[in-house]
């Protein structure tokens, strides 16, 4: 198959890439930076430098495609999170119906089901309306991972300070994580199996909560007093946006998390179940570990 993956080589798309290419199918890779062409080609994927916002680019990309992978990739400067959403999925839309493409996978996120109340996650909603509205007939699949372990690196300031990690979640509520690692079967196997209808499908790897969180990373660091501590939603907000997230994006990510700990969030992930991935927080600690110490 001829596939085509926006994205550039991130989390997500280095070990997709190696496993598309393995199974023999031409990849072209979409990367806005030149200084990437290297490390793609290296991989066996074909280089595509360009504009996601270049409709013209994407369609000339797309064409000839027998799937095309869709992410959004930076939206959180902007005013309006959700309108950069929308535009970023009709531009894409566009360029897939220009291009005459039948097959569609969108990475998408647990709570896309959800509506403005769900603070950032929201975008994903919209996005996933976008593209069922504006591409009848194309078979689309929306592969929605729930919280990336990685997120958690941006602890790492606070637990070599404080030995704390800090959030405005429920301590002990079990959240759903998922590593990269995990997802990118899934999605290779989406692109290469079309389904003939609009899907969606819930990508984890693990079940626990911030408490179970600290306890983990708190062995794999030899720090047995790291503690999760749960802040308000107000001081969480404060938090980021002295550590420089932009002001509207920090509000809609703190809201997000505060209806993550004050509503049924995970009623659909639950009635949709996933088989749980390999990679486990054990295994996420000793990264998380790994990475620490040379900090």
């Amino acid at each position: 198959m001829k596939i085509v993956l926006t994205g550039s080589l991130g989390h997500i798309n280095a070990p997709l890439v190696q496993q598309l290419i393995a199974a023999h199918h031409t990849v072209t890779v979409i990367s806005h930076n030149p200084q990437r062409q290297a490390a793609i080609t290296a991989l066996g994927a074909i280089p595509a430098i360009g504009s996601i916002i270049d409709q013209a680019f994407l369609t000339r990309t797309f064409t000839g495609a027998d799937a095309v992978y869709l992410m959004i990739t930076s939206a959180t400067g902007g005013a309006d999170l959700f309108a950069a959403g929308r535009q970023q999925a009709t531009i894409y839309a566009n360029a897939v119906r220009a291009a005459g493409v039948t097959h569609v996978v969108n990475l998408s996120s647990v709570g896309a089901n959800l509506g403005p109340e769900v603070g950032s996650l929201h975008i994903y909603n919209v996005i996933e309306g976008v593209l069922t509205r504006q591409l009848p007939g194309t078979n689309l699949t929306f592969i929605r991972p729930t919280g990336m372990f990685y997120n958690l690196f941006s602890q790492l300031t606070s637990i070599r300070q404080h030995h704390a990690i800090y959030t405005n979640s429920q301590l002990d509520q079990r959240n759903s994580w998922v590593a990269p690692a995990d997802i990118a079967p899934v999605v290779a196997q989406a692109l290469t199996d079309p389904q003939p209808v609009v899907t969606s499908q819930y990508v984890a790897s693990d079940e626990r909560s911030f408490t179970e969180v600290a306890t983990t990373l708190g062995v794999a660091l030899n720090l047995p007093d790291l503690q999760a501590i749960q802040i308000s939603d107000t001081t969480m907000l404060a938090n980021l946006i002295q550590a420089g997230m932009p002001t509207e994006f920090a509000t809609q990510y703190v809201k997000t998390t505060a209806y993550e700990r004050d509503h049924d969030f995970y009623a659909d992930y639950q009635a949709h179940h996933p088989v749980l991935g390999p990679t486990k927080l054990s295994d996420f600690a000793q990264e998380f570990a790994q990475v620490y110490a040379q900090q």
